[in-house]
């Protein structure tokens, strides 16, 4: 009768023992996918509020389009518009793609390896958000001259001081910002990595 009883309690533990064992993991997935979101949330407010930036910039140029005279700057306000309403939409959604990473429903190696394709889609957009917001200043430059009155070619140092450091100022920036998310993003795959040790 001893031996029996002693089989239905290791049975019994070790029911227990596997339940606590999912409920760690468990646990432990749910942690991971709140971190993950965390770390994805910085990049996105700050997606958000260049989004409020870039619209505030299109209903500013929609408000004043009657004030630009010439044809050529008129055809450069409604690029510069269209890019104002087109860069937050490209950033959100590849930033979407990102958050739809699904931590706990996959293998470990297929989140990680779901991550990386979204991560490289993800910088990918960031640089071609770039590369659009520098032709964004091009453009924007002789549109708001002309909602001002100014003519550039007759503002000193213009072309020689202000538009280079305008410039480089912008790419800084730029660069500043792409490094900062691929360091989130590094750290975003580190804690995924470190859920399969």
């Amino acid at each position: 009768m001893e031996l029996e009883e002693m089989k239905n309690l290791w049975k019994g533990m070790s029911a227990q023992v596997e339940k606590q064992e999912l409920l760690t993991k468990n646990l432990i997935e749910k942690v991971t996918e709140q971190k993950y979101y965390s770390k994805l949330n910085k990049i996105r407010y700050s997606e958000i509020i260049g989004t409020i930036i870039c619209y505030l910039g299109a209903i500013y140029l929609i408000m004043n389009f009657m004030k630009i005279d010439p044809l050529a700057e008129k055809i450069f306000a409604v690029i510069a518009i269209g890019l104002l309403l087109t860069l937050p939409i490209i950033s959100l959604s590849s930033l979407n793609g990102m958050q739809k990473v699904k931590i706990s429903s996959k293998t470990y190696l297929d989140t990680l390896n779901d991550f990386g394709r979204r991560k490289i889609r993800f910088q990918k957009f960031q640089k071609l958000n770039v590369s659009l917001g520098l032709f964004l200043i091009l453009v924007a430059i002789p549109v708001l001259s002309a909602i001002k009155g100014v003519d550039l070619s007759e503002t000193e140092h213009f072309w020689t001081l202000t538009f280079p450091i305008s410039i480089i100022a912008f790419l800084g920036f730029a660069f500043w910002v792409l490094r900062s998310y691929n360091k989130s993003l590094e750290a975003t795959e580190k804690l995924l990595s470190e859920i399969n040790n």
